[in-house]
């Protein structure tokens, strides 16, 4: 991990053993007193932090001598056809890595049942796959993660967004570039499970108002498609402009 997240602030704090960041502190970064490091509050800021004390059960004791504003989160959102969950770890590691604000899942015509059953959303692993992406990518923002029972109510609750594009590499006529504004905007993206779309799904989205754009000529893996849809969406509505390098 770049960052270690912590889920409130503070100025000192005592890291136990076996606290998995106090883990990484004694194996990864080899932390002594003295040795300065970076963490952050969920869904707050950035801080550099000193180690004041290490006890010889790998504990430590931290304290903030800095903090700096957090990337902001993107104005973004992602509509997932529920995929397999080795493939879901990677959206959800990759999504939050880029800042997103939010990614839904729903049990698309194509999904498996049998993928909502598995350990990942019967257990708190998907918060762990979301809170990685974070650190790894020096944020502080926490993506929602929402399930829902359909296409027609994760539409509904995606309403608010100011353009809508359906990923589809078969029946889009353009690009993505094509149909996004030049700037200034939020915006909601979806992409099919491994299977891609049904035509009844199409269907929905074309009566719901959603434009079918494509990525280009290669079929490309879910979690790839997830990355580079973010990316060029963020890059054309000038959402990086503002972004900054730490300042700690």
């Amino acid at each position: 991990m770049n960052l270690m997240l912590f889920e409130s602030a503070f100025e000192s704090r005592w890291l136990e053993g076996n606290d998995p960041r106090a883990q990484h502190l004694k194996k990864v970064l080899r932390a002594k007193v003295g040795t300065l490091v970076f963490l952050g509050f969920v869904n707050g800021p950035r801080a550099r932090a000193e180690v004041v004390a290490a006890a010889p059960d790998g504990g430590f004791e931290l304290r903030v001598v800095g903090t700096e504003p957090a990337p902001a989160p993107l104005p973004i959102h992602l509509l997932i056809g529920l995929p397999r969950p080795h493939t879901a770890k990677r959206i959800l590691f990759e999504a939050a890595s880029l800042g997103v604000t939010a990614i839904h899942f729903f049990e698309a015509q194509h999904s498996e049942p049998s993928y909502a059953q598995s350990s990942l959303w019967q257990t708190d692993e998907w918060r762990d796959r979301i809170r990685l992406g974070t650190e790894q990518a020096f944020g502080t923002h926490l993506p929602q993660v929402a399930m829902h029972a359909d296409l027609q109510s994760a539409i509904s609750a995606l309403h608010g967004a100011a353009v809508h594009v359906v990923l589809d590499n078969y029946e889009a006529s353009g690009g993505l570039s094509e149909v996004l504004p030049d700037s200034g905007a939020s915006a909601v993206l979806a992409l099919g499970p491994e299977r891609g779309w049904s035509a009844a799904e199409r269907d929905i989205f074309r009566k719901n108002g959603w434009k079918l754009a494509h990525l280009g000529a290669h079929v490309l893996r879910a979690e790839t498609a997830c990355v580079a849809a973010v990316s060029a969406t963020a890059a054309q509505l000038g959402l990086w402009k503002e972004q900054t390098a730490t300042q700690l």
